[in-house]
């Protein structure tokens, strides 16, 4: 059976670790920011309506390398003649998962949105329909594509964990390349090597007692496991970092296989 952590889990997690001083080897907010934006398909776009009132309102996005949100509009639509007159907007992604919504990580990328024309809409097109293979409606008359120049970003990791990313920061990051094969490999590790995840904690984490541990997270720098003294008991959030960046599974599973090479050894 395939052991799948809850998402709500996960946060916890990172939040705990978030706090606690010392914790290497972790994803920077600009990091996470890129890679939450680029993995979700829909966001909330909050635009300028009449009177000077916030508008929010439910669309389809893609990102470009940099970052950048892409959207593919309705002339026809409400935040579409909001930002004619007002090109300054928001749009809002937020972590799928069961439990808590606001235990859930979410991005905020603030900025100002253009129309593309040209070879950049063509490039930009591809992109958003590589990302949204459904939008049957992106050759309508009536649709145009904008791009959202993001001047300022903020991370919420749920919980708290947040901070306001700077527009350097969040072009320079890149999304995580393990984030679209994490839930396998935590499934993976979880259900075929429980006992190498004790290990490591006895080893690694100055954990000695730990009795039964399980993988929340995994990223290109390390993971996070809830270590326990006894089966059922009270779980402790550790961060254990790879000793070098991971950026495919077979990375990560080198990785591994050397990290349980060490454990033994010790």
């Amino acid at each position: 059976m395939t052991h799948v952590v809850p998402e709500h889990q996960r946060a916890a997690a990172e939040r705990t670790l978030a706090a606690t001083p010392g914790v290497r080897g972790e994803p920077s907010d600009a990091e996470r920011s890129r890679t939450l934006i680029a993995a979700v398909r829909t966001g909330a776009l909050a635009t300028i309506g009449e009177g000077g009132f916030p508008f929010g309102s439910l669309v389809s996005h893609a990102v470009d390398p940099a970052g950048r949100p892409l959207l593919l509009l309705s002339d026809l639509a409400e935040h579409t003649r909001n930002l004619a007159a007002d090109a300054r907007a928001s749009l809002m992604a937020t972590e799928a998962g069961a439990g808590d919504p606001l235990a859930l990580a979410r991005v905020t990328v603030i900025g100002r949105v253009g129309e593309l024309q040209g070879d950049e809409r063509a490039a930009a097109l591809e992109i958003y329909q590589a990302a949204q293979p459904g939008a049957f409606y992106a050759g309508f008359g009536d649709f145009r594509l904008y791009r959202l120049a993001v001047e300022s970003v903020r991370y919420v990791g749920g919980f708290g964990r947040m901070s306001w990313v700077d527009e350097a920061s969040y072009a320079e990051a890149e999304p995580d390349p393990l984030h679209p094969h994490a839930d396998r490999i935590i499934a993976h590790m979880n259900d075929d090597h429980a006992d190498a995840l004790v290990l490591f904690c006895r080893r690694f984490a100055d954990r000695p007692e730990t009795a039964a541990a399980r993988m929340v997270a995994v990223d290109r720098y390390g993971f996070a496991v809830l270590a326990a003294d006894e089966p059922g008991g009270r779980e402790t959030a550790v961060r254990l970092p790879f000793d070098e960046r991971t950026d495919t599974p077979d990375a990560v599973r080198k990785a591994m296989v050397e990290l349980l090479r060490r454990a033994r050894a010790a």
